[in-house]
């Protein structure tokens, strides 16, 4: 499956730190609760812009950007398939938390796939550079600079 992340330039310099997993240790997802390391990408370059940008809260001061494309082997992919009432709600639900907690604890698999509640229908991917089986080979491209459209600028802000 390709999936593509984007990062932080300050967190994301080289593919070791865009996949660190520091991202997941930091903070809560959708999917999991903060202190496990793992990291979030998209099954497209376009809803890798969406699900980076709905975290944002001020277009404007948006710090520079990488983009990375990866390769993962569909073997090495697990597929979340029941989902919890209310999973892709505004607040974060702890039952889908769960769900990647599990995964991440348990090291099931390097990847795990995941519903976008930004783009019904699309997946995410949850990443886990840790395991065993993971290969830094996935890593296709990158980092390649990446900056969002100035006319997405004028849409947030207008939305604030």
């Amino acid at each position: 499956m390709r999936v593509f992340r984007i990062a932080l330039a300050a967190h994301g310099a080289t593919a070791r730190a865009a996949f660190s997993g520091q991202s997941g240790y930091r903070a809560d997802g959708r999917w999991h609760s903060r202190g496990r390391h793992l990291d979030y990408a998209a099954e497209s370059r376009s809803l890798a812009t969406l699900e980076r940008l709905v975290h944002y809260k001020r277009f404007d001061s948006l710090a520079p950007h990488f983009l990375y494309e990866l390769e993962v082997p569909d073997a090495q992919i697990e597929t979340v398939l029941g989902l919890p009432p209310g999973w892709d709600g505004e607040d974060l639900l702890p039952a889908a938390q769960a769900i990647g907690n599990r995964w991440c604890d348990q090291a099931e698999s390097p990847a795990l796939q995941v519903r976008s509640a930004v783009t019904p229908g699309e997946h995410n991917l949850l990443l886990n550079s840790r395991h065993p089986a993971w290969d830094w080979n996935w890593v296709r491209r990158g980092p390649e600079s990446f900056r969002f459209d100035a006319r997405l600028a004028a849409l947030l802000k207008g939305a604030a």
